[in-house]
């Protein structure tokens, strides 16, 4: 059914669209008239007779009623409402040029007509010749005067682009042919505001015979103002020639001529066409100016006007029928086109409730077998769930069981352990042995508790034990056990607790200490050293809020909503702990009623909030037992402090592991026979490896930062490093895994747990095979070419040489390359160990590990013996003086070289070649 619709839905778009393709695009143009008057009116009505001829455009006339504000409005009413362009006949051209630039300025097109603005900021501009009608009424006046023209002028606005144009013109005329203005005032084109204008100055200015009005109602003002002073002899000129009001005022004789403004309505409404579909126009119009109307062709004049006006009524009826039947034909043809798609819909209909039957029909044996198979898988999921519920109970039944019987030899264990720990006659290493053993037996106590804890509490046979408690004065004694272990980390710990009085409340003490203490050990087994941890508590509702907060790993997204899930460990790689400690806690917390959540984000840390709430059962509280004291807090979160001395003529070992009482107790099982120094990921167990240099690396395989494996192959593959042997500790036993140890690199593997004497035989094992490679080393400068097989083969002519011991190809890639160039710069007495070292990229420290561990030799040592190698084969080889060899090899003096190699091989140069009965150069001994 939902296709159905849809394909109903696209047949009444398609109809819809069909009926509606014969529209086309209307364009919307606005008119802003600056004032309401008769030539304005002559206007709107041949805009208003235009626009019925073009169906594709409408109009929209607005009237500003000479007010610059209002008509800014109109114009930002049309710019803010959709319309494609703008014809503005502006008021003042200061005060509108702004508001046309911006306009224009934002892409819609502006058409200025009648007047103008500053600049060019317009798309096109018609307007009339106002001077040469000025001109035109100055002529006139001279031609209708028996005598030279006196004039009073009415001016039209000041500021007026129309107005000044046609003052300039009939100024200029009138000077011309002997006339002049005596008076000139602004009647802003107002019949009303031009009465008391023309009074006053007809009555300051009795010798006027003229008076020439900027517009015809300004001229029927003066013609008022004349007749009201007897002064008919006065002649009155306006301009406009409005059919109502100008050219009616001549034919009636109130004024005795006005000149025709043309409108040109029709000429505004073609040109803004013209421009929204780009077609030609012309940018600047100026319409010419026409003749004067007086007496002898006002008639006609009139006569025409009504003739026009009759013929326009006619059309506007007109246009109404023609509408009025274009939408009658309209609607035939949209329900014709209805009808053709309801016959095609009803087919439609009819073959998809057809095929929707069919399809239907199908999906429901498809959706029956579907049913079946969830049935089945239902059933099987129920049993999976219940054998999986059997199994869960089954392991901690088995969990609960092992825990009753490790308690009894746990005890057994722990008072002598705990007893030895106190023993005063035990050597160093004793007392640390003991100290590991000491604390992991408390762990595992703790541990073992846990689990009771938490089956009594699967059981349903938890209890508490309500005591109304002092939680501020509790948490702060709780707190005092965590100090030590703050200041020896470096971890700002801090305790914030509510102003005011004392926060008490009925809780089980025992179990409220077991939640804090979980959360805060949980926050300094991740936080790193120098970060913090901020304990927090609050009251508010009768509701307890504690809050433990911390700057370290944090927690992913993905193990947020498991981590109180019981054997949940959200490093599953590099686990910390046994992953019931949680949900103890929860499990706490829901005895109390109350509710625990996180907050977590990675390397961002993590907030711990327990809400529980608070109820009294007494009015006085009682003092809480402290049952969890800072040595189990030391014994948690501590490791093993002992000293460890340093001999020089040990070799030196790196331990690398996260584990603190691991490295502790490799440490103490090793340290008579090694040089120790430790880190606690591969990171830095690279980095100690490539500042120390030492002789052997004990590395665990699972690390926090970056595991062992990884931190294998790094070793191994840097020069400075690459020859140290590695022993892999791991407590998988995978051969997976241990082939990818050594495909890394790794020289030997132990599994945990293991016994001190096979680590200790290994570790000798690992120094022994490196010390024969050294005696192969040392025993020949060159390495052999077959170690590209990174194996050293024995002398198949001898069985008794050594057996074949694995060499990387890092070291001969080294070793060559400093033969290389030690050979190509050896004649150079100033080349050092220093320039060597600079040469191979190395520190002068890292160059001399390398080079000793290689061959057992210093590398001054090292170079010297190569020196007189070379110099002893070309003694024997060749022709060349003692100095020669001396200098070629690079020795200072021929003097040195003789001391030198009598040292090494028992006999002067000289000797040698008189033994070999060659010539020599005595004066060189």
């Amino acid at each position: 059914m939902k296709k159905l619709s849809i394909y109903l839905f696209i047949i009444t778009f398609l109809t819809t669209a069909l009926a509606a393709c014969s529209d086309s695009r209307i364009y919307k143009i606005g008119v802003s008239q600056c004032s309401q008057d008769d030539w304005r009116s002559k206007m709107n009505d041949e805009i208003n007779r235009e626009i019925m001829l073009h169906e594709d455009a409408e109009v929209e006339i607005r009237s500003a009623d000479d007010s610059n504000p209002k008509q800014i409005s109109d114009i930002r009413y049309f710019a803010d409402n959709g319309f494609d362009i703008i014809i503005v006949s502006p008021n003042e051209a200061q005060a509108l040029t702004p508001i046309i630039k911006e306009v224009y300025e934002s892409g819609i097109p502006v058409i200025i007509f009648d007047r103008n603005i500053i600049g060019d900021s317009y798309t096109a501009h018609i307007g009339v010749d106002d001077k040469s009608i000025g001109r035109e009424a100055a002529h006139y006046a001279f031609h209708i005067l028996t005598e030279p023209p006196k004039v009073i002028e009415i001016y039209g606005l000041r500021g007026s682009t129309p107005a000044e144009n046609r003052h300039n013109g009939f100024a200029n005329e009138l000077t011309a042919v002997g006339g002049k203005i005596i008076a000139s005032e602004a009647g802003n084109w107002n019949k009303e505001e031009a009465i008391p204008i023309v009074d006053s100055l007809l009555k300051a200015h009795p010798e006027a015979n003229l008076i020439y009005a900027h517009n015809d109602r300004m001229a029927i003002a003066a013609s008022e103002i004349t007749r009201r002073h007897g002064r008919n002899d006065i002649k009155i000129i306006g301009i406009d020639a409005a059919p109502e009001i100008g050219i009616k005022a001549v034919a009636d004789s109130i004024i005795d001529a006005t000149f025709l403004y043309p409108t040109e309505g029709h000429r505004l409404i073609q040109t803004a066409l013209a421009i929204l579909k780009g077609e030609p126009y012309q940018r600047e119009v100026e319409i010419p100016a026409s003749s004067a109307v007086d007496l002898s062709n006002a008639d006609i004049l009139l006569l025409q006007n009504e003739t026009l006006t009759e013929e326009t009524r006619k059309m506007k009826l007109l246009k109404e029928k023609i509408d009025d039947y274009w939408a009658k034909h309209s609607s035939q043809t949209s329900l014709f086109y209805a009808s053709i798609a309801i016959i095609v819909l009803l087919f439609g209909v009819f073959f998809l409730v057809l095929r929707s039957f069919w399809q239907h029909r199908r999906h429901q044996m498809a959706l029956m077998e579907r049913n079946r198979l969830l049935e089945e898988q239902r059933d099987m999921q129920k049993s999976l769930n219940e054998k999986l519920q059997e199994a869960t109970q089954s392991k901690l039944m088995f969990f609960t069981n092992v825990s009753h019987d490790l308690r009894t030899p746990l005890t057994l264990i722990s008072e002598p352990v705990s007893q030895l720990a106190e023993a005063k006659n035990l050597t160093p290493q004793q007392h640390t042995l003991i100290k590991i053993a000491d604390k992991n037996v408390k762990i595992l106590r703790r541990l073992i508790n846990q689990i009771l804890d938490f089956r009594k509490y699967e059981n349903g046979k938890l209890d508490l034990h309500l005591s109304e408690i002092d939680f501020g004065h509790a948490i702060n004694e709780w707190m005092e056990s965590f100090y030590a272990v703050a200041r020896k980390r470096d971890i700002r710990l801090s305790l914030d607790t509510p102003a005011g009085a004392p926060v008490t409340g009925a809780f089980d003490a025992e179990k409220i200490e077991r939640i804090f203490f979980n959360l805060i050990s949980n926050a300094f087994k991740y936080t790193p050293d120098n970060g913090s941890i901020h304990v927090s508590y609050s009251v508010e509702n009768e509701r307890l809020t504690l809050k433990v907060a911390d700057t370290g790993e944090g927690i992913s997204e993905r193990d947020l909503g498991n981590i109180f899930d019981r054997f949940y460990q959200a490093d599953r790689i590099h686990p910390r702990g046994s992953g019931i400690g949680l949900s103890l806690v929860k499990a706490f917390v829901e005895l109390h009623g109350g509710t625990i959540s996180v907050k977590s984000a990675l390397n961002e840390g993590s907030v711990f909030t327990v809400e529980l709430p608070i109820r009294h059962i007494s009015d006085t509280t009682v003092a809480t037992e402290q049952n969890i004291t800072p040595e189990d807090v030391a014994t948690e979160l501590s490791g093993i402090e002992a000293d460890l001395t340093f001999d020089a003529a040990k070799p030196l070992l790196l331990i690398i592991d996260d584990n603190k009482d691991i490295l502790r107790l490799v440490s103490e099982l090793l340290n008579t026979s090694y040089n120790i120094i430790t880190a606690t990921n591969g990171r830095d167990g690279i980095r100690m490896a490539t500042k120390y240099v030492p002789d052997l690396i004990i590395c665990d395989v699972m690390m926090p930062v970056m595991d062992g494996m990884e931190c294998c192959r790094r070793i191994k593959e840097e020069i400075s490093t690459s020859h140290i042997p590695i022993l892999m500790l791991t407590a998988c036993s995978m051969d997976e895994q241990r082939i990818q140890g050594y495909d890394n690199g790794a020289d030997g593997y132990l599994a945990k747990p293991f016994s001190g004497a096979v680590l200790a035989s290994r570790c000798a094992s690992l120094i022994s095979n490196r010390k024969r490679i050294k005696e192969i080393w040392s025993g020949d400068t060159t390495p052999a070419t077959a170690s590209a097989t990174k194996c050293m083969s024995p002398d198949p002519q001898n069985p008794a040489s050594k057996p074949t011991l694995p060499v990387s190809e890092i070291d001969n890639d080294f070793y060559r390359r400093f033969i290389e160039i030690l050979k190509a710069d050896m004649g150079n007495s100033d080349l050092n160990v220093d320039k060597i070292a600079s040469k191979m990229g190395l520190e002068r420290s890292q160059f001399y590990r390398k080079i000793k561990a290689l061959t057992n030799y210093s590398p001054v040592e090292l170079i010297r013996r190569i020196r007189l190698k070379h110099g002893h084969n070309l003694i024997v080889s060749t022709d060349k003086t003692i100095s020669e060899i001396a200098y070629e090899t690079g020795f200072s003096t021929p003097a040195y070289f003789t001391k030198c190699y009598r040292d090494a091989y028992g006999e002067t140069p000289t000797e040698v070649r008189n033994r070999l009965g060659k010539n020599s150069n005595p004066s060189v001994q």
